[in-house]
């Protein structure tokens, strides 16, 4: 299977995970290719048991369960909640008093608003429902919420002068996630307007860390917003493989293993 065939069909499973269903005409239109290899591709992913084949489109299957039943956003925060939680819990106590963060859209970052200190004096600028639901209640937190159309798809605020605002906002801190990590091909995303966010976050902040579950490693989606060279620190689960710890370790990034027991930093 040739390079850009497998970055296709990795975007085409990424794209699945935040809809409940897709066409076939729909994925042709947004990667520009012919609905013949988008079926192909589907074909494919089916004959792997990941997407269920429906009339003109698929479905995302459930990897935990033989029965087919639609993959929607919702679920995706259930997936690997234990890590997730844990990726959160060392995350927020990296935030000091009166610091600004930036907290980044993705199924992690919800997880380090959740473990914050809700008596940390902090400002917080958030474009996703979720994080704009978990910090407003918390009297200490001064809130900056980017506006615009609301993706009910992504659960992403959007408008392109969400842009100026983070431009002219300065974080100490911003919290990074990503659909896809690969040493060669960068920090991926799916959809542009995502990406685009987040490279006004990464250029706004001076300390980036990316919070991503160990999954995402080796993963390629379909837009690109970062090299690993913008990233300061990524704090993962323990089911990183040895490889990629030793790449980051190379690449001086700050590695740090969120576990149940203790946090441990690679350096």
């Amino acid at each position: 299977m040739s390079f850009e065939r497998k970055k296709r069909i990795s975007a085409i499973t990424h794209l699945l995970q935040q809809k409940n269903e897709i066409s076939v005409k729909e994925i042709s239109e947004m990667m520009h290719v012919s609905e013949m290899t988008i079926r192909r591709d589907l074909d494919t992913l089916e004959e792997q048991g990941v997407v269920n084949r429906t009339h003109g489109g698929a479905v995302l299957l459930d990897p935990n369960t033989s029965v087919r039943y639609p993959y929607i956003l919702g679920e995706q925060i259930t997936k690997n909640t234990r890590e997730k939680n844990l990726i959160g819990i060392k995350a927020a106590s990296l935030v000091r008093p009166h610091e600004t963060i930036f907290l980044d859209s993705g199924t992690t970052t919800p997880f380090v608003a959740k473990n914050l200190n809700p008596d940390l004096p902090i400002t917080a600028l958030c474009y996703t429902f979720t994080n704009a639901m978990e910090l407003y209640p918390r009297a200490n937190t001064n809130l900056i919420l980017l506006g615009g159309l609301f993706h009910r798809d992504s659960n992403i605020f959007h408008s392109v002068e969400n842009y100026g605002l983070i431009r002219n906002t300065r974080a100490d801190k911003a919290f990074i996630s990503t659909g896809g990590f690969d040493p060669e091909m960068g920090l991926t995303t799916f959809f542009d307007y995502e990406a685009a966010i987040k490279r006004e976050m990464i250029r706004s902040a001076r300390h980036i860390i990316l919070v991503a579950d160990s999954t995402k490693f080796g993963k390629i989606s379909v837009t690109h917003f970062a090299e690993l060279d913008d990233v300061d620190t990524i704090i993962t689960d323990d089911g990183i493989s040895k490889e990629y710890r030793e790449i980051l370790v190379d690449r001086g990034i700050e590695l740090i293993i969120a576990n149940q027991d203790n946090n441990q930093y690679t350096s």
